[in-house]
């Protein structure tokens, strides 16, 4: 979880405060939420994408807003906890020694893909000519041929200490400041609003 907060509008906000009469008590909630739709959309396009879902799963959530105060929160959802892993990464970078089934679970998977590439791309087998060929492997091979197929997860394929690949942090250097002059103009209409209207 990222927060950002506008500063150096204290005296805006005290103006503002002084208008409380004409003003609804979350008159800052549509600004802020401007703001979290811009963020959210440059977080969207910054994403590591394999499937979609992490992107799709960023949201927008109100937290609360009042009288002069306003929170939103733009995070993956719950469904999309592994945000967190791509965002900061895995493991420690400390070199341990890899347990043997492991290593087993690694050279399985690296055998698998081999054989995936030798029918697929070497002998350009699909449809029937491909279900044959897998007919003639062992039970566990023709199973991890088909999670292959469908995109699934093998086991040996995630290796320690993945590198992070962050979208969350580098949205919010780059679109904070446009999101800030959004926010300082926004209220500064506001203010001249009402200043005409007095």
């Amino acid at each position: 979880m990222m927060k950002i907060e506008l500063k150096g509008g204290a005296e805006l906000r005290r103006k503002l405060m002084a208008m409380e009469k004409g003003l609804a008590a979350d008159f800052l909630r549509p600004i802020v939420d401007a703001g979290a739709q811009d963020l959210r959309a440059a977080m969207v396009s910054l994403v590591p994408r394999q499937t979609g879902a992490l992107a799709g799963g960023i949201q927008l959530e109100h937290i609360k807003a009042g009288k002069g105060y306003a929170y939103a929160l733009v995070a993956p959802d719950e469904e999309q906890y592994y945000g967190m892993f791509q965002e900061y990464g895995l493991g420690t970078g400390r070199s341990t020694p890899v347990s043997e089934r492991t290593r087993r679970r690694r050279s399985t998977y690296e055998a698998s893909l081999a054989i995936r590439k030798k029918m697929i791309v070497e002998q350009g087998l699909s449809g029937p000519a491909w279900e044959a060929a897998i007919a003639g492997l062992g039970k566990r091979e023709r199973k991890r041929q088909k999670y292959l197929a469908e995109g699934r997860y093998l086991q040996g394929e995630r290796r320690p200490n993945m590198a992070a690949h962050p979208f969350m942090r580098p949205a919010v250097t780059w679109r904070w400041p446009y999101i800030r002059q959004m926010i300082t103009e926004r209220l500064r209409a506001l203010v001249k609003k009402f200043e005409a209207a007095a």
